[in-house]
């Protein structure tokens, strides 16, 4: 039996705790909040959107996708939920706990593992991992260690904790660190309409780059006094460089053509009708046409908006960046130090919204487990 150490108390450490504790190794986890599993409260709007029934590597964004395809088609939710006691289902092609409740699946994880017997400690910030001595020293004190998996998540959200420490432990161990940047978060614009602020719009949002586009989303889309929100616009923030310059173009009517746009609202004009917009569009964004006295009705299928930047990892879903791909091996272990691992959010691994970080985390878990087992069975051949 060997002592395996988790930094981080996310999905990932804590699903990953549960498999090795069943392989009856000592698993001890150290977490830096005063709580597990803070994070998957907050998913999918509390209903925890555990992963997507369209599983497919397109969905990421890495510096190696061939090891995510593998990893993310090796691990079945399912069946992996359904032996911890946890029903899932599906609505459309999202997974969700039959409960659709994040707090259900907390409290099944954590009594899993806590039947098990692994050890949780709290209030742990992990200061630096000692490859050649074995050692992990916190701000508390020193743990031995046979095998280590970093977990820490990321500061998306502010939920992982934010201390930057998580990338100081890399770093020390002079491993590529992808420099940590917000995405599936909200974009600031000009200009700001805060008389919209509260609107909802169906239709096509498209990312624009010197009027190219870069990506196209169907969906909703959430005026805010600072710009636009909506899970459409989170998409399209992943595709968002640093030092580049958009612009976001919503299209209120991807279901007709500007030609029979025209003809209908021409009509309406004719019966000499008062407030033609009103009947198009919601009251706040027809008001405020009307008011501009807008009066090209291109607008309505190109109304563009500049993205002056995107909000903070405090809004965040996931981070874009962490550690690349490059330094782990495809049991995602360390190339430089053998007996460390790297799982969940601390890699270069983004997915968009719809299940697929979630889903990610759950299956870097199981990836390393079935790792340490095999290497645990080579050893002791």
């Amino acid at each position: 039996m060997s002592k395996i150490v988790i930094i981080g108390a996310g999905v990932s450490g804590v699903y990953l705790s549960i498999l090795l504790k069943q392989n009856h190794h000592e698993v001890i986890v150290l977490e830096q909040n005063a709580t597990s599993l803070k994070k998957l409260l907050a998913t999918g709007n509390g209903r925890c959107n555990l992963s997507n029934e369209d599983m497919d590597v397109q969905y990421y964004q890495s510096d190696n996708q061939k090891l995510v395809d593998m990893i993310i088609h090796d691990f079945d939710v399912h069946q992996a939920m359904n032996e911890l006691g946890l029903m899932t289902t599906h609505i459309g092609n999202l997974v969700y706990p039959h409960s659709e409740q994040a707090q259900s699946v907390k409290r099944i994880f954590m009594d899993r593992a806590l039947e098990l017997g692994v050890q949780f400690i709290y209030e742990q910030e992990v200061l630096e991992v000692d490859p050649y001595q074995n050692i992990i020293k916190t701000n508390k004190q020193i743990y031995h260690y046979d095998d280590v998996v970093l977990a820490m998540g990321s500061e998306a959200g502010k939920l992982s904790g934010i201390n930057q420490s998580r990338y100081d432990i890399l770093r020390k161990l002079h491993l590529k660190v992808i420099e940590p940047t917000p995405s599936l978060t909200q974009m600031y614009t000009k200009p700001v309409y805060k008389s919209l602020k509260g609107v909802r719009v169906k239709g096509t949002f498209t990312l624009l780059e010197n009027n190219q586009i870069i990506k196209k989303e169907h969906g909703e889309l959430l005026f805010t006094d600072y710009g636009v929100s909506g899970i459409a616009v989170m998409q399209l923030s992943s595709f968002i460089l640093a030092g580049h310059r958009y612009q976001l173009s919503i299209d209120f009517f991807p279901e007709k053509d500007k030609e029979k746009l025209c003809e209908y609202i021409e009509l309406q004009k004719n019966k000499a009708y008062n407030h033609v917009y009103d009947g198009l569009l919601p009251i706040k964004l027809a008001q405020l046409l009307e008011n501009k006295g807008i009066s090209d009705i291109g607008l309505l299928k190109d109304f563009r908006l500049n993205i002056e930047g995107l909000r903070n990892y405090e809004t965040a879903q996931v981070m874009k960046g962490g550690l690349s791909l490059k330094e782990v091996n495809q049991y995602l272990e360390l190339v430089k130090y053998p007996h460390i691992y790297a799982i969940g959010e601390i890699l270069n691994v983004a997915g968009v919204c719809g299940g697929y970080n979630l889903h990610f985390a759950l299956a870097c878990a199981w990836h390393v487990n079935e790792a340490i087992e095999r290497n645990r069975h080579v050893k002791n051949t």
